[in-house]
C-alpha cells in the first residue's frame, strides 16, 4: 500500500514538516510494509516557507532580514531565493500571530509594517526577478496599511498627517500618496492567500481570532470600509468585490490595489508547482490534517483543496484534526473522507495537554487510523 502523508500546520504545536514526520512514524509503526510518501502542504500562512524549502531543498537559498513584528519589535525573518530569481516570502515571518502571547494580542494597533520591510529587502536583492508572498497567520487587521507605509506610501488623515499604525488608524484615513519610484522596482508580486474571503471578512470573520471584541470588530470593519472606498477612488479596484482580498487581515487587498499584485490561492499554487495530481496518481490513499477542522477549513484552506484533488482521483482521505470545531461536518460529509480528532484520542488515552502529548496524540491516532485503513 502506498500512502501520501500530506498535513498542513497544527498551529501553535507543529509545522507541516513536523506533522508529516509524526504521522509517518505512527503509520509506519502500524503498517511496516507500507510505502509512505511525505508531501506536507501549506496555504500561504504559517509554514509556507518551510514547506517550500522542503521541496526545493538545496535549490533554495535562505536569506535573513531584520524586520518589525506586529507590535513593532525587531524579529529575524527569513525568505527564499531560487536560481530562477523567484523570491518566496511568508507574511507570518514578520507579523505572525505566533510571535505574540495571548495577552499581547492588539488587533486595533497591530501592524503589517514588517511585511513591507521584507518585501523591500527581497526587491532590493540583485538576483530577485519576481516575488511570491504567502499571506496568512498574521496578528493584524490593517488592510496592508503598515506594509504600504514601509514601502514608501504615505497614508494621511484629512489634515495631511500620517495615520497611526494598525486597523484603528484606518478610521482616520483620507488619502494614500504613492512613492515617486516603484516600491518593488517593477518586480511582479504574486499574493498566495490562505483563504478566499473578500476584504471585509478580514474583520467580520477573522478579527475575533486575533483578540478583537465585538465592538472592536465593528471599528475594524468601518476602517476597512474606508480603506476600500479610498482604494476604489485611487485605483478603480473594488476590494469588497474581490475574493481573497480579506486574507492576512486585508493585507492581500491593500497590496493588490496599490502594488498591482495578483492574487492566487496559496494551496493551489503550491500543489500546482509540486505537481500534486501526479503524486496522487501513484498512491492508494491520503492522510492529511491540521490543528482545527471547522467551517473555515472550507474557505480555501490547504486541507480542503488537497481533499478536492484526491477525490477527483477517487482516493480515500483521512483528515487528522487536532480538534473538531463548529462546521467540521461539512468536510466529513464528502465521499471517501473521514475526519478523526486527535484530541479525542488524547482524552481517551489520558495523554494530557502538554506539547509533547500533542505529538504523541497525533502519532497514536495515525497508527490507529492506519490499521483501520487495512481492515
Amino acid at each position: 500500500m502506498r500512502i501520501m502523508i500530506a498535513p498542513a500546520a497544527y498551529k501553535g504545536t507543529m509545522t507541516p514538516i513536523q506533522a508529516a514526520r509524526t504521522i509517518s512514524a505512527g503509520v509506519g509503526l502500524a503498517l511496516s510494509d507500507a510505502e509512505l510518501i511525505l508531501a506536507p502542504i501549506a496555504d500561504g500562512g504559517t509554514g509556507w516557507l518551510d514547506v517550500w524549502a522542503f521541496y526545493l531543498r538545496e535549490r533554495a537559498q535562505r536569506q535573513t532580514v531584520q524586520v518589525s513584528d506586529a507590535l513593532g519589535r525587531p524579529v529575524q525573518a527569513e525568505w527564499l531565493l531560487l536560481p530562477s530569481g523567484t523570491a518566496i516570502l511568508e507574511s507570518a515571518q514578520a507579523c505572525g500571530i505566533h510571535f505574540l502571547q495571548p495577552d499581547e494580542y492588539d488587533p486595533m494597533h497591530a501592524t503589517s509594517y514588517g511585511v513591507g520591510e521584507m518585501l523591500r529587502a527581497a526587491a532590493s536583492h540583485p538576483d530577485t526577478r519576481r516575488i511570491w508572498l504567502g499571506l496568512g497567520g498574521v496578528a493584524t487587521t490593517d488592510g496592508g496599511a503598515g506594509a504600504l507605509s514601509a514601502l514608501g506610501f504615505k497614508l494621511l488623515d484629512r489634515r495631511g498627517r500620517p495615520i497611526p499604525p494598525g486597523g484603528a488608524g484606518l478610521l482616520r484615513l483620507a488619502k494614500v500618496v504613492p512613492p515617486d519610484t516603484p516600491p518593488l522596482r517593477d518586480r511582479p508580486l504574486l499574493l498566495c492567500v490562505d483563504v478566499s474571503n473578500p476584504f471585509l471578512d478580514a474583520a467580520r470573520v477573522f478579527a475575533s481570532q486575533k483578540g478583537a471584541t465585538p465592538e472592536q470588530v465593528e471599528q475594524l470593519l468601518h476602517g476597512l470600509q474606508r480603506f476600500a472606498e479610498i482604494a476604489l477612488r485611487d485605483t478603480g479596484l473594488d476590494l469588497m468585490d474581490c475574493l481573497g482580498t480579506g486574507a492576512a487581515g486585508g493585507l492581500a487587498g491593500g497590496l493588490e490595489a496599490y502594488l498591482h499584485a495578483f492574487i492566487k490561492p496559496g494551496a493551489s499554487w503550491l500543489m500546482r508547482c509540486i505537481r500534486l495530481p501526479e503524486r496522487l496518481d501513484r498512491v492508494d490513499c491520503v492522510i492529511t490534517g491540521e490543528g482545527q477542522v471547522d467551517a473555515k477549513t472550507m474557505m480555501g484552506k490547504s486541507v480542503v483543496r488537497l481533499v478536492v484533488y484526491a477525490l477527483i482521483q477517487r482516493k480515500q482521505v483521512v483528515v487528522l484534526a487536532g480538534r473538531k470545531g463548529p462546521g467540521w461536518q461539512r468536510l466529513a460529509c464528502l465521499p471517501n473522507v473521514k475526519v478523526v480528532s486527535t484530541r479525542s484520542t488524547a482524552r481517551r488515552l489520558r495523554l494530557g495537554n502538554e506539547e509533547g502529548d500533542h505529538f504523541l496524540a497525533l502519532f497514536v491516532t495515525a497508527a490507529v487510523t492506519a490499521r483501520e485503513l487495512c481492515q
